[in-house]
């Protein structure tokens, strides 16, 4: 006679985790910060410029990645498509009778090129709403994903070269001053070649030579790193 197992059913995505204690929630916690920072250090090895500047196809591939995290976890709606008006099936009375309807999830939301998607506000507003909520979830999930693979990143950077941290948390006023001063000047060109009309790079450059001169005559320190 065969022996019997027993099947645990998996805890659905969005199902709290019952722990045992804070201990034992502090133990699980710990393994998860362990993950994340084996994360960072994965994408600062593999993913060219992580994570100052990542390439456009490497972002892409990142966002295809917690996408489709995003659809396990939110699985795709039936719905019936009543005068144009898409109802979740599941809510309707079993009774309700209906001829059309149609699956919708994060795959179906972003199947539409960004022309199509701008397309369906005139043709179909009901369904354009709908996907757009959508999209605007999904879109701000992976900016979160980013964010803390970012965060996690640098976590790294720090623990693999603790002297450069050590260094940048000590820079003297002057020398920080003169680091923004100069990201400033980048911004402005990057500004006015997009046509930014209040980006000025003459004004910019005489004011920072102003400032320079003043803060120099007024400390003795000269703002230059």
């Amino acid at each position: 006679m065969a022996k019997k197992t027993s099947v645990v059913p998996a805890v659905p995505a969005n199902q709290p985790v019952e722990y045992k204690s804070i201990r034992d929630f502090g133990y699980h916690a710990a393994g998860k910060s362990d993950a994340v920072r084996a994360d960072g250090a994965w994408a600062l090895d593999n993913i060219a410029g992580f994570p100052d500047e990542i390439q456009t196809e490497a972002k892409a591939d990142l966002y295809e990645g917690f996408r489709q995290r995003y659809s396990e976890r939110n699985p795709e709606v039936a719905y019936a498509v009543i005068d144009g008006n898409y109802l979740p099936i599941d809510q309707l009375n079993p009774d309700t009778k209906f001829l059309e309807s149609v699956n919708i999830g994060v795959v179906h939301a972003f199947s539409y090129t960004q022309q199509a998607f701008g397309a369906l506000k005139e043709t179909d507003l009901n369904k354009y709403n709908l996907l757009k909520d959508i999209r605007d979830k999904v879109n701000k999930y992976c900016w979160n994903c980013l964010s803390d693979l970012k965060t996690a990143a640098r976590k790294v950077q720090k623990l693999r070269n603790p002297e450069s941290s050590a260094r940048a948390a000590t820079d003297a006023f002057n020398v920080a001053a003169a680091k923004m001063l100069s990201k400033m000047k980048d911004r402005v060109k990057t500004a006015a070649a997009r046509g930014d009309v209040t980006a000025d790079q003459k004004a910019l450059d005489d004011a920072i030579i102003a400032f320079k001169v003043k803060y120099e005559t007024a400390t003795g320190y000269a703002v230059a790193e």
